[in-house]
């Protein structure tokens, strides 16, 4: 690279701004300045930010929440937005129907709209929308006063208290982009527009960076990753509490790695969804074998989904690396471009790892293996464990594809230290398919009811056209009056 006078020559003044239109369109957003961002490590930290901010609103909240329990720290939130709405505070949530499907039917929602808070609920099952278990609301929201955002991927549930996990507390121009997604959610989620809120888009800090709100088949995160990962120069340390990537994106690490970028994965050992650890670990060895550091969480659990490049860049939401997260689901996160910021979350990451226990190829064939012996498991409470189970099941059930398509189609080789993962897998498999011959109306009775469910959707939506067609055939019969004007031709189907 040529200098003059001390100044970049202008092949790399074109470089910079290849790179930053190149992540600008991989995003889906721009770059804005002007912003101040807090890390929040912990539930500690960010419910006490959050019951802070809404005790000082007084305009509007939005909250946009994939799981809102019912226990203790679900109600205290529900109780500081009841207070809210009595006092005459404007009070939006939207929360996901997967996510608090207990919820939903026990009605805990229902004291809010007593209060005077609007409620909606997103992707329900519907006999006129169909069956949508996929592309569920996966994002962690919350606006007070279009002032202050909180963002990460927490949820407001108590179990998150004894788990490890990021978010961050965001002022400035962004709030606008973070009222915005909001609204688009709420706007899908039933009739009706959200009524202006007021944004402080005022400076409000030095940090730069993006909010890139995801939404179904849009991949913006997912092209922003493989990008990250091309351009790391020397370090991109990624933590992921659900991790399953796709093969693009397992080779684009391996071959940063191979480059001589310190890539380094931190997951959980112990998880709500036991079974995803176990799926997970059928990837490590083509990521060990090309010098990538994989570490296993030695505590309760680890929720966070961020990542840190070269001291410059990292991002924090509530992104998951696996096909769910990255094509499916509305997700949010924030990519920030800020050394300051990115160093936080280096020194943070450090220190995570001294409480995580390295995976290393060991013994004659190069096995997986603990670089050094832990502690005894620490496991999570039989609740916690059982109480995700059906929503968790559905959400994570593309992630199991990839690692069993992989060894049956041959498309990725299997080695020896992948023995026991794999067996836990196809016994699994040969269960269920046991239990299916000796019981065949196991199988038979879920198909029929969703092939029945979805025979009564499409017969609605049909029935509803019709009535539409013949509504519009009547109005056209009808004779105009002069004091009436004509019907609206524009009929939505």
């Amino acid at each position: 690279m040529s200098m003059r006078d001390g100044r970049p020559a202008p092949t790399t003044s074109l470089f910079r701004q290849l790179a930053e239109q190149a992540l600008a369109r991989s995003a889906g957003a721009p770059l804005v300045a002007g912003n101040r961002v807090e890390l929040l490590f912990d539930a500690a930290a960010n419910f006490a930010a959050w019951l802070d901010a809404i005790a000082q609103a007084e305009h509007c909240i939005l909250v946009e929440m994939y799981l809102f329990a019912d226990d203790d720290f679900g109600r205290r939130l529900r109780g500081a937005l009841q207070d809210k709405a009595r006092q005459g505070v404007r009070v939006y949530l939207l929360y996901d129907w997967l996510g608090c499907w207990r919820e939903h039917y026990r009605g805990f929602f229902k004291p809010l709209q007593q209060a005077g808070a609007e409620v909606r609920v997103w992707q329900p099952p519907s006999f006129g929308k169909g069956l949508r278990l996929l592309g569920r609301d996966h994002r962690k929201l919350i606006v007070v006063d279009g002032h202050t955002a909180f963002i990460g991927g927490l949820c407001a549930s108590s179990r998150w208290k004894d788990w490890r996990d990021t978010g961050l507390r965001l002022q400035g121009p962004l709030l606008d982009d973070a009222v915005t997604a909001f609204a688009d959610s709420w706007q899908h989620a039933g009739d009706g527009a959200l009524p202006a809120v007021v944004t402080d888009r005022s400076s409000h800090g030095e940090v730069a960076a993006r909010l890139i709100a995801t939404t179904p088949a849009t991949a913006n995160l997912m092209r922003l990753d493989l990008l990250i990962a091309g351009f790391a120069r020397r370090r991109l340390w990624l933590t992921d509490a659900y991790f399953m990537g796709t093969s693009t994106y397992l080779t684009a690490l391996q071959q940063a790695a191979r480059d001589g970028v310190d890539v380094r994965l931190l997951v959980p050992r112990a998880s709500d969804i036991g079974w995803i650890a176990t799926v997970s670990r059928t990837l490590y060895r083509p990521l060990l074998s090309a010098g990538v550091r994989v570490f296993e969480w030695d505590g309760t659990m680890i929720h966070a989904k961020t990542a840190v490049a070269d001291s410059r860049w990292a991002r924090i939401g509530s992104t998951n690396l696996n096909v769910s997260s990255w094509l499916a689901n509305r997700e949010l996160d924030l990519a920030i471009e800020d050394e300051a910021l990115a160093r936080q979350m280096e020194t943070r990451f450090l220190h995570d790892l001294d409480h995580a226990t390295e995976i290393v190829l060991s013994g004659q064939h190069l096995r997986p293996a603990l670089k050094h012996a832990r502690g005894a498991r620490r496991r999570l409470p039989v609740r916690q464990q059982a109480v995700v189970g059906a929503a968790a099941a559905a959400r994570q059930a593309l992630r199991i594809g990839d690692a069993v398509g992989a060894a049956v189609r041959g498309t990725r080789s299997v080695e020896q230290s992948e023995a026991a993962s794999f067996l836990s897998i196809a016994l699994t498999l040969l269960g269920l398919a046991l239990l299916v011959l000796l019981f065949p109306w196991l199988a038979a009775l879920p198909l029929a009811l969703l092939l029945g469910f979805a025979g009564v959707s499409v017969l609605l939506r049909a029935a509803t056209l019709y009535r539409r067609r013949w509504q519009k055939k009547q109005h056209s019969a009808a004779p105009a009056r002069p004091d009436k004007p004509p019907p609206d031709d524009d009929v939505k189907p």
